[in-house]
C-alpha cells in the first residue's frame, strides 16, 4: 500500500497529466480508467495546498488634531462616517449618496 507521500506525488502527477490532456475531467477519467470523484478531491486539495497566502496591505492612519473633534454622521443603515477639518463637501455628499442606495443629483 502506498504512503500518504506516495499517494500524494501519484495525484500530483494525475491531475498534471489532464491538465496537459487538455480533456475535461470526466473525458481523462474515462480514457484512463479513473474515478472522476477522487480526481476532483485530489485536485481541490492539492489547489488549497499550493494556493498562495494572502498578502497583507497596510493603510496609514493618521491622526487627527488633538484640540479639533471630527465629525462624525450615522446613517440610517448605521454607516458612520469621520469627517475631519478640510474635508471636500461634494465627496462627502457623493459618499453619502453611494451608501444610502439614492442617485446622486
Amino acid at each position: 500500500m502506498a504512503s500518504g507521500e506516495q499517494r500524494r506525488k501519484q495525484w500530483e502527477k494525475r491531475i498534471a497529466h489532464w491538465r496537459a490532456s487538455g480533456l475535461s475531467m470526466l473525458a481523462y477519467c474515462r480514457e484512463h480508467g479513473l474515478s472522476y470523484t477522487p480526481l476532483v478531491r485530489w485536485r481541490r486539495r492539492l489547489e488549497r495546498v499550493s494556493a498562495p497566502a494572502p498578502t497583507l496591505t497596510l493603510i496609514p492612519v493618521v491622526a487627527s488634531a488633538p484640540n479639533r473633534c471630527p465629525i462624525v454622521i450615522r446613517l440610517p443603515n448605521g454607516v458612520g462616517i469621520e469627517v475631519a477639518d478640510g474635508f471636500d463637501a461634494a465627496l462627502l455628499r457623493a459618499v453619502v449618496q453611494t451608501l444610502q442606495g439614492t442617485p446622486p443629483c
